[in-house]
């Protein structure tokens, strides 16, 4: 047997922990899923790799280990993170305070900004000052700066953050400043914004490096945890770590910039999703990635995921570049309650794994589970691979409140849940839609999470798509994701001048500098046997004297040659197609250049199914009810499914990570690779399937 020939790919969400195995010698997977434990996380790791264990797999022969986090996002969601210290500039002490002094809901005068992650008494403004070009104003003032330090040393904190005025353009001072406090208090972190993303807009570039400190010794923890836990477990594989970006980092690297996992769950579901959107030939889709406690949304436009530089978390700003997600609290776990208007609402609230939906036996809140069960979807003995035997009684009771309430039946109650579910879920893709410019039934819906086949069919109906993409192992989609991401890093430099003002020569220099640094970025994470690896230039640009900036891709031949109208043609084609107007006339501004590159690992082929002429044959039949109507629905196992074999609904299609539920009027289709296409060929938008 061959040594060394697994890659593993973990995910932990909030309610289940998934772990994915890949055998490279012949392409086959083995997925597992583990009850998430919150208070440590790794042990829903070990648990995994005991079922592994319990499969005939040898932990020894594992050689790539990926692992997906929400321990940062986590403990800014709690804020139960460090104790920090927060050095500004004279003058600036109520920055964090200020923030944008900007409504966090516009049209809610009581809306109000969250409070500071760090207080008042813990933020120190130090004699210093740059001008916007670098330039020293104000030295330094070392006695000021170390008064400062002293008062650092009596308030006992666990890190130190540094922003000042323009220090992404000048560094000197930030770095004097670490360098002093290395010297005084070795044992206190230090972190620097001009290091960690230097970019202008000093809050959010303070609340970059502030998120970075926050959480990094919780995450650090869990990372020397985790490393004990594989020693222990004899995997030999180093951690890789997934990004926000969708890419991957080694655990070294992600010590050092915890914040760039912050968003790394949903995003590895996408890059999974990616993968097999092209396979599946489709080129435009809807990810919608339904777990346990949410459910999560993006966009996958000409085969490819889109990606922000605007995020936020907690109420605060996250710049770091991130695949494009949107959150709706809406997930198995979500449970129902009644306003104080008597209407019924479900979410945004999980009752988590611990204690679970009702159905598990220890809480009695009915979440979506429950009204899942309830409804016919469910089987009370194979759920999540028959790891768990739901208990439909206790569903019932957890859901009759609610139903006495609304003068209906249990069923009817559960089936009610599902809608209004359906319905939070629908407003959110709307929204999204409208604001990328993209209509819905231009776009397939692809479903995951342990969640997301049971009600991808119900919100494809209600967007009008009319294709519904499903993968082979929806449940664990994440973890997939994650062994198939390429190493990715972001370099940023920001240079605030007018574009026609800065020579070719000097601006190719700048993307140069990027290079080197994107490059020895990729040296550091010693990666062997990278089959290819890739550099993506764009600019951030605008129209003098707007407030925002549009990102533009920029190739590589029209800074060799010089050739500065191809890049001001392409902002002004940008700026038309995403604001419905452009200024051909007007002058544009540089803000920002980008580098960013991609390493990428070797990848695991896909085993291609046989086809069959064969009928699919269900196992049993169920009474299930969808929108209120009662349906005897044929169900059958997914694994016993084939290329070429299709299912009209209604029906229930069953696999060990997830349920699939067809409505009426649908069809499933089996593709080459085992993903599950579901069409509606009875009205709605015409879609083109460029495979069919």
């Amino acid at each position: 047997m061959t040594k060394n020939r697994f890659r593993l790919g973990i995910d932990i969400g909030g309610t289940f922990t998934d772990l994915v195995l890949i055998d490279q010698n012949n392409g086959n997977i083995i997925s597992k899923k583990t009850p998430t434990v919150s208070e440590d996380p790794t042990r829903g790791i070990t648990n995994g790799l005991q079922a592994l264990k319990e499969s005939g797999v040898s932990t020894e022969d594992i050689e790539y280990f990926v692992h997906g986090t929400t321990i940062g996002l986590n403990t800014i969601i709690q804020r139960n993170g460090a104790k920090v210290a927060f050095l500004v500039t004279e003058g600036f002490r109520d920055m964090l305070s200020f923030q944008r002094l900007r409504l966090p809901v516009p049209y809610d005068f009581r809306s109000r900004h969250p409070e500071p992650l760090i207080p008042r008494d813990l933020v120190f403004s130090v004699n210093e000052r740059l001008q916007h070009d670098g330039k020293v104003v104000r030295p330094l003032d070392e006695k000021d700066l170390e008064a400062k330090i002293d008062a650092i040393e009596q308030a006992n904190v666990d890190g130190v953050v540094v922003c000042f005025l323009h220090s992404y353009i000048n560094p000197v001072h930030e770095q004097h400043v670490k360098k002093r406090i290395a010297e005084r208090l070795p044992e206190v972190k230090v972190n620097l914004s001009s290091e960690l993303w230097p970019q202008m807009r000093e809050y959010e570039r303070s609340m970059m490096t502030i998120l970075n400190m926050y959480v990094q010794p919780k995450v650090e923890h869990h990372f020397m945890h985790l490393k004990r836990r594989l020693e222990e477990e004899a995997v030999p594989a180093t951690p890789y770590i997934t990004q926000s970006n969708g890419g991957i980092m080694n655990i070294e690297t992600a010590s050092k910039y915890p914040v760039s996992t912050l968003f790394s769950g949903p995003a590895a579901g996408v890059i999974g999703a990616q993968d097999m959107v092209k396979k599946a030939g489709f080129d435009n889709v809807i990810t919608f990635d339904v777990g346990g406690t949410s459910a999560d949304i993006s966009i996958i436009e000409n085969g490819f995921p889109t990606y922000t530089g605007s995020n936020h978390l907690g109420g605060f700003p996250v710049m770091l570049p991130a695949v494009s997600m949107y959150s709706v609290g809406a997930g198995g776990g979500s449970y129902a309650w009644i306003d104080n208007g008597g209407m019924l609402k479900v979410g945004p609230d999980s009752v988590g794994s611990n204690p679970g939906p009702a159905c598990y036996g220890i809480g009695d809140k009915p979440a979506l589970t429950d009204a899942f069960l309830i409804c016919g979807y469910l089987n009370t003995e194979s759920f999540a691979g028959g790891g768990f035997e739901l208990d439909i009684e206790k569903s019932k009771q957890a859901v009759q409140p609610i139903a006495e309430h609304l003068n209906l039946t249990v069923q009817e109650t559960a089936d009610r849940m599902i809608q209004v579910a359906i319905a939070n879920m629908f407003a959110e893709v709307n929204n999204i839609m409208e604001h990328h410019g993209f209509d819905p039934r231009e776009f397939a819906l692809l479903g995951y999470g342990g969640a997301g086949p049971v009600l991808t069919n119900f919100l494809a109906e209600e967007i009008h798509v009319n294709k519904v993409l499903l993968p082979p192992l929806p449940g664990t989609l994440s973890a997939l994701g994650a062994l198939n991401a390429d190493f990715i890093h972001d370099e940023i430099m920001t240079q605030q001048v007018l574009l026609n003002d800065i020579p070719m020569d000097e601006l190719r220099g700048r993307f140069k500098q990027l290079e080197e640094q994107a490059l020895k970025w990729l040296d550091s994470q010693k990666v062997r046997n990278l089959q290819d690896q890739q550099l993506i230039y764009t600019m951030d640009a605008r129209y003098q004297h707007q407030a925002y900036e549009i990102e533009l891709p920029i190739q590589l031949e029209w800074l060799e040659k010089g050739q500065k109208d191809k890049i001001i043609d392409q902002f002004h084609s940008l700026h038309y197609s995403q604001y419905g107007h452009s200024n051909p006339d007007a002058s544009i501004e540089m803000i920002n250049v980008h580098v960013r590159i991609v390493g990428q690992p070797p990848k695991v082929t896909n085993q291609v199914l046989e086809h069959s002429m064969e009928n699919a044959v269900p196992i049993t039949f169920r009474q299930i009810m969808l929108k209120g109507i009662l349906h005897e629905a044929p169900v059958y196992t997914r694994s016993k499914l084939t290329y070429g074999q299709t299912i009209a609904g209604p029906a229930i299609i069953e696999q060990h990570d997830s349920t699939v539920v067809v409505l009426p009027d649908w069809t499933a289709k089996v593709n080459a690779y085992g993903h599950l296409i579901l069409s509606n060929e009875k009205g709605g938008h015409s879609f083109e399937n460029r495979s069919s």
